[in-house]
């Protein structure tokens, strides 16, 4: 009976726009009817509800992109990148698809001329696709056939992944739609649009409050915690306890529950703590990749690392941010590793962590930029929980462990108070570059109690005209910005306009330089 339930339209399920239903109706109804055993359903939660890897294929005179969607746009919104100048090659045409997110427009269906042009519902279309293959296999795990022991734990697991990848994306949708976690405000803050069941139900959907949305995340969390436990995996690609229990820390971290926080990252580290000594490492080598000793989960692709390649004759698209090539100094290994030069022209302030040159494309990627957990995500959150509990022993005891494999010579942490947080900040920062992490650590810092922050961040957008630059425009997100929240996407506000929007403001050049 329920076989037939995978044939359901999904933009009357979950809010999704008319285009991408249609799509995804044909792409997956005919396999999903089929499924018989858990194993079925294994494939399909790998296939269908994981992020999928990409690659960037390499040919005599071009290159080309290929990949399944992902969520780059975490990339540009943050401070982590600047335009080059000079520069008009764009493999990946990130300076055209990214500009709204980019130049933090009021609408993110715009286009360079200010036209609208719509696809601004792809993020919320791709969260919320995945978010209904999970609930699928939820609701059908159960009743597959067990034939010894082997089936029962299988389906358990199975069971536990796709909880864990539901409480996953719902986290991406709050911190994406919704504004930062207040704990004395969230009862009363929206947060967005959930649904837990995988049957059609007649009735208009409405956003949860912010408290609502982040009590269901731990809900699935939790469940994924219970289900994996002492459950063996394939591969990195698949979550297991340790994944639910660094990304439930994450959690309890953006709630300003540093007590969970602290408690969830400390059991992660209990089963796994290892860290990569990057005195190990030479420029020029990967140091974030599927078999290192910090790798725990990850999905997705590192397609942005293709912005930082020089391609022989010309300047990459992108370099690293001022402010984030600033907060490396000599004495970190870091500055050579994770930053460098190009390989052909020696262009600098690019960025080296993984796959930043041209000569390392051509197979998918192994890791994720944008869904990717490592340890020392662990030992940040919780140096950065126990600090704000007033336990900066422990803090510090976390940090010097961390950066005992970053820092050339010998590593002290004395700092206190707000020194420490920033000490903190700045290192989650250096470490997490284009990892998705920044702009949602940047969100979070607004409303982050006792010590709040917020910065400016200025980009600047070049227009070429006959292969020359034109002019460049320059874009400014104000401290404590309404655009730190995205606006619920012209398509989905249409198809239901009880889901409101978001408010944020008009976004125009501050300045222009012409050419």
């Amino acid at each position: 009976m329920k076989k037939i339930l995978f044939t359901w339209v999904v933009g009357a399920v979950l809010i999704t726009g008319a285009t991408s239903c249609s799509g995804f109706l044909e792409e997956y109804s005919q396999d999903l009817a089929k499924v018989e055993s858990w194993r079925d359903l294994d494939e399909v939660l790998l296939g269908d509800g994981y992020m999928q890897s990409g690659r960037v294929q390499v040919f005599d005179s071009y290159s080309t992109p290929e990949r399944k969607g992902n969520l780059d746009i975490l990339h540009f919104m943050s401070d982590e990148l600047q335009q080059v100048d000079d520069n008009v090659s764009d493999v990946v045409a990130y300076k055209s698809s990214m500009f709204p997110f980019y130049t933090w427009q009021q609408d993110t269906g715009m286009d360079e001329k200010f036209k609208y042009v719509g696809g601004d519902e792809t993020y919320w279309d791709f969260l919320y696709n995945k978010i209904n293959i999970c609930n699928m296999v939820i609701a059908l795990i159960d009743e597959q056939p067990e034939s010894n022991d082997d089936d029962r734990i299988e389906k358990e697991r199975v069971k536990g992944e796709a909880y864990f990848l539901r409480g996953a994306y719902y986290f991406l949708l709050a911190n994406l739609y919704s504004e930062p976690y207040v704990p004395a405000k969230a009862e009363n803050m929206p947060g967005v649009p959930v649904k837990v069941t995988e049957f059609v139900e007649d009735t208009e959907f409405r956003r949860l409050t912010l408290a609502e949305t982040y009590g269901q995340i731990l809900e699935d969390l939790s469940e994924a915690e219970r289900c994996l436990d002492g459950k063996r995996r394939a591969s990195i690609y698949h979550a297991n306890q340790t994944a639910a229990l660094l990304l439930k820390s994450r959690v309890y971290l953006y709630m300003q529950n540093w007590e969970k926080a602290a408690e969830y990252a400390g059991m992660a580290l209990d089963r796994q703590s290892a860290l990569l000594d990057l005195h190990t490492k030479t420029p020029g080598e990967n140091c974030i990749y599927k078999d290192s000793p910090e790798t725990i989960f990850s999905m997705g692709d590192y397609m942005i690392s293709t912005a930082f390649a020089d391609r022989r004759r010309e300047q990459p698209p992108y370099y690293l941010s001022d402010d984030m090539q600033a907060l490396f100094d000599r004495n970190d290994l870091r500055s050579t590793l994770y930053v460098g030069e190009t390989e052909h022209r020696g262009y600098p302030g690019v960025f080296m962590k993984v796959n930043g040159q041209l000569s390392k494309w051509g197979g998918y990627y192994d890791v994720s930029s944008n869904f990717l957990l490592r340890t020392p995500e662990a030992y940040l959150t919780l140096a950065e929980a126990a600090a704000y509990s007033g336990d900066e022993d422990t803090a510090r005891q976390n940090l010097k462990t961390f950066l005992t494999t970053r820092m050339n010579g010998s590593v002290t942490v004395d700092e206190a108070g707000e020194e420490l947080i920033a000490l903190i900040r700045d290192e989650r920062a250096r470490e997490f570059l284009l990892e998705g992490h920044r702009w949602f650590d940047l969100r979070r810092y607004t409303v982050c109690e006792p010590y709040p922050w917020s910065k400016v961040i200025e980009h600047g957008h070049v227009y070429i005209a006959d292969y020359e630059v034109d002019y460049i425009d320059y874009y400014r997100l104000e401290k404590n910005d309404d655009a730190y929240t995205l606006p619920i996407p012209r398509e989905i506000r249409n198809f239901q306009n009880t889901l409101g929007n978001n408010s944020r403001p008009v976004r125009k050049p501050f300045k222009t330089v012409t050419y």
